[in-house]
């Protein structure tokens, strides 16, 4: 008898079988169920680990021992078999007629399906990084109010200090700053913020003494990880922000690099004046009010002054003299102080500070905005590698790839790693719901807008983008009825040029030209309007609406050549193709097919930047279709064909009703195209 023989007639084959189906399904129940009552990691392992040596014993049991109607006997003879001449002959046959066989193959499907459960049920857990955390601002329980912003500053720079460390997904503040006073429980807040861990705490500064406590929490499980509590003199509060963020790298079992190590370890400043200070300016500027803007710097500079070597103080003041410039252009004295100022401080900020990433965002940011976008990568780059979860770069290498390349598939990916830290980022919600509405899924971004909205109600570049996606979808009378009800918020925010720019738009789309002439004197009104494209852009729209095609094309080739107040010279490259676009069909509409293809060659040879708070550039993609209209009423099919493909190309996620694609199908099954 072969060993293979014996093996069967021992039963060896079919014990292993049976307890192979019987761990399996212990296994599958342990990874569902040891979870739902938080049993211990080790305890699963354990169980594990019993299944697994349990398998080679029960293997040596089946050799030696078989059950038969007379018990467990051993298997150690032929003679035992031939007391037994019926059993053989049961258990012979095919595998489907033996009903051991069918119950070996129950329990692998029972196996099966319990572990599909398992995975259903586990997936909202499993998604979840472990290594995550969000830092609850911190209970300010001091007698003066005033030591709220302390109280906010600790919790930042803690947040800061766990951000230092690349294992671990740290929520940005703009995002856990709503949970303040919140009543939400902890779980609900993970959950909401897609985190594992919460840390909270509170601060009591009485003096020159600070009293810190601090928890940190599984948001999952409500399980205690860590607590603490310091009672320190003010002096000590550096070192305590140290031991909180070793502290919290410990408890979630993650071991620091020693560069790690020393980035949490090293002080900016050992003046807990000039820290004061800082953290002061910092919380004027986060409210990104522009009337406090000037109490900002004059805190940051107060810290300098304190400290000459305290890096991000510069940071701080280019950062907010980079939001004059961007907000306040049209003060074209203000501007040009504020650019210069940016660039003196932040160069500064890197040289006194150059493992801090906010001192290479801040230098990031100023050569963002004149057009460096090489060496802005390059400083954004840097910030994310001293700072992992720094939300606002990764939101900023996104804008390079559109400002400078016009790429929107990469940008994409950059803008959503902001957003996975920091939810409450609005700007890059903003500006990919732009992108999707440049490239025609206007669908796609009017249910974005919307999600956007509800939880940005008053960001006024979020509502604009709403009026412009109803405008590209048709939407006429929905565009027009939401943009009359925004007037406050455009006012509140000084952007009524903007504001009456989309209501003139609209009222022209809904041929209402007896109300325009109200809407271009209330621009009149407006400060700086005599600087801007907003009344002559309405005027010309409403001449081609008119039929005025000659006027159309003088008036935009003379406001291309005006000198108009932006704050960038890419928007200013954009807003020169949307005039481009709008001679082009002029021509068309006269039918100088020669000069309407002329205008299409002027367009700037990508689609970038970002537009939407001056005219949304839709029509970059848009000029491939006039190009091919232009070459098909010259007669010239070859190039018409080829314009008309460049444009389903370039255009080819876009929504399928758009009038331009309709028709540039249409056009070239004309023209013999059968793709």
């Amino acid at each position: 008898m072969s060993f293979i023989e014996e093996l069967k007639r021992r039963k060896v084959f079919r014990v292993a079988a049976s307890y192979a189906v019987v761990a399996f399904i212990i296994m599958q129940l342990v990874e569902i169920v040891f979870p739902i009552f938080d049993f211990p990691q080790w305890t699963s392992q354990f169980v594990i680990i019993l299944v697994l040596i349990g398998f080679p014993i029960s293997v040596i049991l089946s050799w030696v021992f078989d059950r038969t109607p007379q018990g467990y006997i051993k298997t150690d003879s032929k003679k035992d078999l031939d007391k037994e001449p019926d059993t053989k002959s049961k258990e012979s046959g095919s595998f489907l007629k033996n009903k051991k066989n069918w119950l070996l193959v129950a329990g692998v499907i029972a196996g099966i399906l319990i572990g599909r459960f398992g995975q259903t049920s586990t997936s909202a857990k499993n998604i979840i990084n472990e290594k995550s955390i969000a830092v609850l601002p911190f209970d300010n329980l001091g007698n003066d109010e005033d030591d709220e912003y302390f109280a906010d500053g600790m919790t930042e720079d803690i947040l800061t200090e766990l951000s230092k460390i690349k294992d671990l997904l740290v929520i940005s503040r703009t995002t856990i700053m709503k949970y303040k006073n919140s009543n939400k429980s902890l779980k609900e807040i993970g959950k909401e913020l897609g985190v594992a861990n919460i840390l909270e705490g509170s601060i009591r500064r009485i003096g020159q003494r600070v009293r810190i406590t601090g928890q940190l929490i599984n948001a999952i499980n409500d399980q205690h990880l860590w607590g603490e509590k310091y009672d320190r003199d003010i002096e000590d509060i550096f070192a305590v922000q140290d031991e909180v963020a070793n502290a919290i790298a410990n408890a979630l079992r993650i071991e620091l690099s020693d560069e790690e190590a020393q980035r949490i370890s090293s002080s900016q400043t050992e003046s807990v004046e000039a820290y004061d200070l800082y953290i002061k300016a910092r919380s004027l500027a986060y409210t990104y009010e522009i009337s406090k803007y000037p109490l900002a710097i004059k805190y940051y500079k107060d810290a300098i002054n304190v400290d000459p070597n305290y890096a991000l103080p510069y940071a701080g003041i280019a950062r907010v003299r980079m939001s004059q410039f961007y907000f306040q252009y049209m003060d074209t004295k203000l501007a040009n102080m504020a650019l210069e100022e940016a660039k003196e401080y932040a160069e500064k900020a890197v040289l006194l500070g150059p493992n801090e990433a906010e001192t290479h965002f801040a230098l990031g940011f100023y050569h963002n905005a004149i057009a460096e976008y090489d060496m802005a990568f390059i400083s954004f780059k840097k910030a994310i590698f001293l700072n992992p979860s720094h939300a606002h770069a990764h939101d900023e290498i996104a804008d390079v790839y559109v400002y400078k390349y016009g790429d929107f598939k990469k940008a994409i990916p950059w803008y959503n790693k902001a957003l996975k830290r920091d939810p409450a980022l609005v700007v890059s919600k903003w500006f990919q719901v732009e992108l999707y509405l440049r490239m025609g899924r206007v669908k796609e971004a009017l249910s974005m807008v919307d999600a956007v909205i509800k939880d940005h109600p008053n960001v006024i570049g979020v509502v604009t983008l709403k009026y412009l996606a109803l405008m590209m979808d048709g939407q006429f009378q929905e565009a027009n009825g939401f943009i009359l009800n925004q007037f406050s918020k455009y006012k509140s925010e000084s952007r009524l040029l903007e504001y009456y720019q989309a209501v003139g738009l609209s009222f022209i789309s809904l041929n209402q030209i007896d109300k325009l002439d109200e809407i271009l004197q209330k621009i009149d009104e407006v400060p700086f309007s005599n600087r801007t494209h907003h009344k002559d852009y309405l005027m010309l729209m409403m001449k081609y609406n008119q039929g005025l095609y000659r006027d159309v094309i003088k008036g935009f080739e003379l406001l291309d050549n005006t000198d108009m107040a932006i704050d960038n010279i890419g928007r200013r490259r954009a807003l020169s193709d949307v005039f481009y676009y709008w001679r082009a069909k002029s021509f068309l509409e006269l039918g100088e097919y020669d000069n309407a293809l002329r205008e299409t060659f002027r367009f700037r040879s990508s689609n970038n930047h970002i537009t939407s708070s001056y005219v949304l550039d839709e029509f970059w993609p848009k000029h491939f279709y006039l190009k091919g209209l232009a070459y098909e009423g010259l007669g010239d099919k070859n190039n018409a064909q080829q314009s008309y493909k460049e444009f389903l190309e370039v255009w080819n996620e876009a929504d399928e009703n758009h009038p331009e694609l309709v028709d540039a199908k249409k056009r070239l099954r004309r023209l013999g195209w059968n793709s």
